[in-house]
């Protein structure tokens, strides 16, 4: 993803009296990778904890860390290799090898604390809603997973729930950009055996109700 974009939103901060410092860049975590898998998969989070003048990128390139990043590298091995047995991706080999192939963003770029307070990751995502969108756009995803996002994104993507029953329970179509969202977990907040089964059933639904062919 072009630096530029961060240049742009660091000047952006710094208008807004944020200290552009308080930046953790995110997205493609591996560029080759990303760009020669199928399905393309974002996650989208809420913010990072601590990490001013961070970069997920450069901290997630040797595999997970912490718990949350072994579960979404589990959950990613899953969508990516169409959800083997859980005990075939559960290993570090597999789990080092299939986050490199997704991306992973924050809604808000500044680090948060321990705890993260919705109201102003909602207020974050607002006041960069253009910069968000456009990286979004950037990174072109097949499916977003979104953690614990759902309610932002409907918004910020301008989401149609209304064609769906269960909004909350099941993927949504985005038209506009083609791209399925899934309303997900946080991943620190996931019984991993138990949610990789629960994850493999909306993909099912995704890769029978898809216009276009996300699977190989």
């Amino acid at each position: 993803m072009s630096e530029g974009l961060w240049e742009r939103w660091m000047e952006h901060y710094k208008n807004e009296g944020i200290d552009p410092k308080s930046i953790c860049k995110d997205g493609i975590l591996n560029e080759v990778k990303f760009q020669n898998v199928k399905p393309k998969v974002l996650f989208i989070l809420k913010e990072v904890n601590d990490f001013k003048e961070g970069d997920l990128r450069e901290m997630l390139k040797d595999g997970p860390v912490w718990q949350m990043w072994h579960t979404i590298a589990r959950w990613a091995a899953g969508i990516i290799n169409d959800f083997p047995p859980y005990n075939e991706i559960d290993n570090s080999e597999s789990l080092k090898e299939n986050l490199s192939k997704i991306a992973a963003i924050n809604l808000k770029k500044a680090s948060g604390g321990a705890s993260a307070n919705l109201s102003k990751i909602n207020a974050y995502a607002h006041l960069d809603k253009n910069l968000l969108r456009e990286q979004i756009k950037m990174i072109r995803p097949d499916i977003i997973i979104a953690c614990g996002t759902f309610d932002i994104l409907i918004w910020l993507l301008n989401i149609d729930v209304k064609k769906v029953d269960n909004p909350y329970e099941e993927p949504v179509y985005d038209e506009e950009r083609n791209i399925w969202v899934i309303p997900w977990r946080h991943p620190g907040r996931a019984n991993n055996e138990e949610t990789y089964e629960e994850l493999k059933k909306l993909i099912a639904e995704i890769n029978k109700r898809s216009p276009v062919r996300l699977f190989n």
